[in-house]
């Protein structure tokens, strides 16, 4: 059911995008990434899109070649490639988190605060459970990449 809805939205989601931006895609979500840490490597934007690293690359070509986004090397480390926004989706990003706002929020409509407030609190126990499964059989589990410190931009996640 979770995968689902999870897909309904996503889908709702890229038809508006695509209607009022011309976004295809990952590439909406990978303005939203970047507009919450840029200056990350294409495998970090993989990890937080929930793709595979090798799925992103033609539409970071795609993406660069569009002017939505620069690759520099990283000085640290000269086999990785650093992403950065440029002045194009850097205008655009309160527009399309604008946009996803307004689809969470019709996927939302009619469902009570109580409800949510269930539904938040089922979802959390269901995480806790899977996590403490994976720890037991001695796998890492993933970072929660959305919202530690050093990823957080208060903009982005308060309204997402």
């Amino acid at each position: 059911m979770l995968k689902t809805s999870a897909k309904a939205w996503e889908k709702a989601a890229d038809i508006e995008l695509r209607e009022r931006f011309g976004l295809v895609g990952a590439q909406w979500k990978i303005i939203v990434i970047l507009s919450i840490k840029e200056g990350i490597t294409q495998k970090h934007i993989a990890d937080m899109a929930f793709v595979e690293a090798p799925t992103l690359v033609p539409i970071i070509d795609k993406m660069e070649k569009e002017k939505y986004i620069t690759r520099q090397s990283d000085p640290k480390d000269r086999r990785n490639n650093l992403i950065y926004m440029t002045k194009k989706s850097k205008d655009m990003v309160d527009s399309i988190i604008d946009c996803i706002v307004e689809i969470r929020n019709m996927g939302l409509a009619k469902i009570s605060k109580k409800d949510m407030e269930i539904a938040k609190k089922v979802l959390e126990q269901i995480t806790v459970n899977t996590e403490g499964f994976i720890k037991q059989k001695g796998e890492r589990t993933d970072p929660d990449l959305w919202t530690t410190p050093e990823n957080k931009s208060e903009k982005t996640l308060v309204k997402l």
